[in-house]
This record gives structure tokens, sequence and C-alpha cells, in this order.
């Protein structure tokens, strides 16, 4: 192919590519996080392909494997936050306005009012607000479940379509930047889901165990902790700790404390541990650099930056750092 020609396509090709972003503006990021889900379940795929199971079928299976994980991840959540919403917000009602302590000979006291106000109108509004996206979000659910599949089903294709369309001497980039997006999705995201699993589970049990009104929702909150980055649920631990002392019960403050740390922080940081030699230790961002771009991505295109924001800026790393190679 001369360059002229080359050069000509590919500027159709941006141009398109832009032009189609424009018009699937809605579900743009939809395409996004199905992209980054084929990338976690290409090894399940292959597997399957390796014990007899057609192309077709474990496409299939892999895709509904998915969209199990992402229904048991969220459901629980919308539930828990619809079906419970009034006992919640009877909660932080019941929540004291002021809670006074003394640290030395000081008194310090927390507001906890402006909490009471910003949280409880948002919770009443959850419900009618989902039920209005409803329709929206189960077309791009749909929308997501078939950009698994495809890229699951026809990814051979895919790569030599790929690779032939960039000159062989960049080829090498290409498969820096692929491994790189993967350590990060194995490495950050898959095992964040093992955390919140383990931790929402056992949450369940140590919050009816200590006889909380709201198991699900501290379990909910617990597991949800894990995804965020430099945080994990002991800070929820330490602040029911707190609370139990501050209202004058010191063994529910100890007996938080103790199975709090145990099977809300200690046991599933082995899962993870467990589920990150299994996964080969795959190279993770920097905790700075993971942070910047999970909170840049959530303030500038809402949840899916939660994964978009570390990966891109996965991205760039990668790209200077092969950069500094070559200089």
């Amino acid at each position: 192919m001369s360059r002229n020609r080359r050069r000509i396509l590919v500027a159709l090709t941006v141009l398109t590519v832009a032009f189609a972003a424009v018009v699937l503006s809605q579900v743009v990021w939809t395409v996004v996080l199905g992209i980054a889900a084929a990338y976690v379940l290409l090894p399940f795929h292959r597997w399957l392909m390796g014990r007899g199971v057609p192309a077709y079928w474990s496409a299939i299976v892999s895709s509904f494997f998915v969209i199990v994980v992402v229904l048991v991840l969220f459901i629980p959540i919308g539930v828990v936050l619809f079906l419970r919403r009034q006992e919640t917000i009877e909660f932080v009602r019941e929540t004291p306005d002021e809670l006074e302590f003394t640290i030395g000979e000081s008194p310090v006291t927390v507001d906890l009012g402006t909490v009471q106000e910003q949280f409880i109108p948002g919770l009443s509004d959850l419900a009618p607000a989902l039920l209005a996206q409803l329709s929206v979000l189960a077309s791009k659910f749909v929308v997501f479940a078939f950009v698994v599949f495809a890229l699951l089903y026809y990814h051979e294709q895919l790569r030599p379509l790929a690779y032939n369309a960039i000159p062989s001497r960049y080829h090498g980039v290409v498969d820096a930047v692929h491994w790189r997006v993967r350590d990060v999705l194995f490495g950050h995201y898959v095992l964040a889901v093992v955390g919140l699993t383990v931790t929402y589970i056992s949450g369940i049990a140590v919050f009816s165990l200590l006889g909380y009104s709201l198991p699900l929702v501290f379990s909910l909150a617990a597991a949800l902790l894990w995804i965020l980055p430099f945080v994990s649920p002991a800070p929820l631990v330490a602040g029911l700790g707190l609370y139990h002392l501050l209202v004058g019960e010191p063994v529910s403050a100890l007996l938080i404390g103790l199975l709090g740390i145990l099977f809300l922080v200690a046991i599933p940081r082995v899962f993870v541990a467990e589920g990150r030699y299994r996964l080969d230790d795959p190279r993770p961002l920097s905790s700075s650099v993971y942070f910047i771009g999970f909170v840049g991505g959530f303030l500038t295109v809402g949840l899916v930056g939660i994964v978009v924001g570390p990966l891109a800026l996965a991205i760039l790393g990668e790209l200077l750092e092969l950069l500094s190679r070559d200089t």
C-alpha cells in the first residue's frame, strides 16, 4: 500500500471513529466497559475453548458469566437501598446531631446535622430516579452484553485486523499497551471484586451476629470501601468502634473492633493476596496514580471513569516509558 493511500485511510478511519463516537455518545462508555470486560474474560474464554467448547458457545458462556457477576454485584446495592431506605433514613435521623467527646483536656464536637440534611433527601429521591432510568439502564446492559460477546467470539479475527493496519515496527508498542491494560484490569478491578465479595459475605455475618439493625447496609458499605483507593473497611470499623465508645458501650466497641478487623479486613486481604498469586502477580499502578485516575475519572465522566481514568493514566505512563527508552 502506498504511503499516501495509507494516510488517507488512517484519516478516514479517525474521522469515522469520531463521527461514531458522537452518534453513539449515549453508549460509548458502555462500549468501553464492554471492551474492558472482554479483556478480563479472554483467558476464561480461551480456557473453555482449550477444553473442547466451540468458540460460539464459549463466548456465550463467558458473556453470561460476566452478566451474572455484574448482576450479583449491583442488584444487592439497588435492592438494599430500595427496600431498606426507610430503615436507613430512620437510623440516620436517630443519630445525634452532634457527637461530643474530649481529647486530652479539650472538648471536641462533631456536627452530623449537615450530613443528615444532605443524605436523607438524596436517599428518598433514589428510588424514583432509579425507576425512571430503568429502561435506559436495561438498554445499555444489553449493549454491554453484545459488545462482550462480539469481542470474545471474533477476537482471533480482530487481532490480525488491528496489527495489519499498523506498521510492523510499532507492534511492540501495541503489545506493551495491551499487557499494561491487562495488568491494571486484573491487578486492581478483578482483585477489588474478590475483596468486595468476601467482605460483603463476611459483613452480613458479623453485623447480624452483633445485632446491628441494618446488617445488609453496613456490610454493603464495608464492601464498597474495597473499591476506593487507599481505603479498606478499616475506617468503617474504627468509626463504629468509636461510636460505641462515645455512647458508653465498650464491649460492643471491642467486639466490632476485633471481629471487624479479622473478618472485614484481614480475611479479605488473604483472599486478595491469593487471587494476585493465581493471576501471576499482575503489575498494578502506583497508589498515587491510581488515586488520581480514579477520582479524576469519576469527576469527569461519572461511574465509568472509575475504570477509564486509571486505564488512561496507565496507557499514558506506558507510552512515556517506551518513549524514554527510545531517546
